[in-house]
C-alpha cells in the first residue's frame, strides 16, 4: 500500500537513503520533517508499506511553472525500494503513483533526478517511460555546516 509519509517512518525512511548514499554522512531525516512536507500542499513523501515494513519511498514537488500558465511541473527525487524487495513491481507502483498525482494537478512534465552512479535504476526509469537522454541534469551541492 503505498501512503504519505508519516513522523513514524523516520527510521526506515532514513535507512532506504542511506542505501541511496551510502558514502553520505549527513543523512538524517527529522520526524519534524515529515510533518513538515505533510503539511505542504506542493511537497508528497510516499512509502510503500506492507505488513507493517516500510519497503520503498519516494518524494515528489510540485514547482511554480512560470511558463505555462498555471500549470507546474513535478520534481521527483529519493526514488529507493529496499534491496531485498526489488523486482516486486514496488518502485512502479511508487513512479505510478506519482505520476497521477501529477495528471491530476495537470503537470507539464516530471522531472526526475538519479545519481548518475545507479546505472541498473536508470535501466528500470527508462522500462517505466523516462528518456534519460532529453535533457542534461546538473547539481551544485551546497556544504553542510555543523551546527554548535
Amino acid at each position: 500500500m503505498i501512503r504519505e509519509a508519516e513522523s513514524k517512518d523516520s527510521n526506515a525512511i532514513e535507512n532506504l537513503y542511506k542505501i541511496l548514499a551510502p558514502h553520505s554522512k549527513n543523512i538524517k531525516v527529522l520526524p519534524e520533517r515529515i510533518e513538515q512536507i505533510r503539511n505542504d500542499a506542493n511537497n508528497f513523501l510516499f512509502v510503500y508499506e506492507e505488513h507493517g515494513k516500510v519497503k520503498g519511498s519516494i518524494f515528489m514537488t510540485f514547482c511554480l511553472d512560470p511558463g505555462y500558465q498555471f500549470r507546474p511541473y513535478t520534481v521527483v527525487e529519493y526514488v529507493i525500494v529496499n534491496e531485498e524487495f526489488r523486482g516486486n513491481g514496488i518502485g512502479e507502483k511508487l513512479l505510478k503513483h506519482v505520476e497521477q498525482l501529477s495528471i491530476a494537478r495537470e503537470s507539464t512534465r516530471i522531472i526526475l533526478l538519479s545519481s548518475a552512479t545507479r546505472v541498473e535504476a536508470h535501466k528500470f526509469f527508462t522500462k517505466n517511460g523516462y528518456n534519460g537522454t532529453i535533457s542534461k541534469g546538473f547539481k551544485k551541492y551546497i556544504p553542510i555546516q555543523s551546527t554548535p
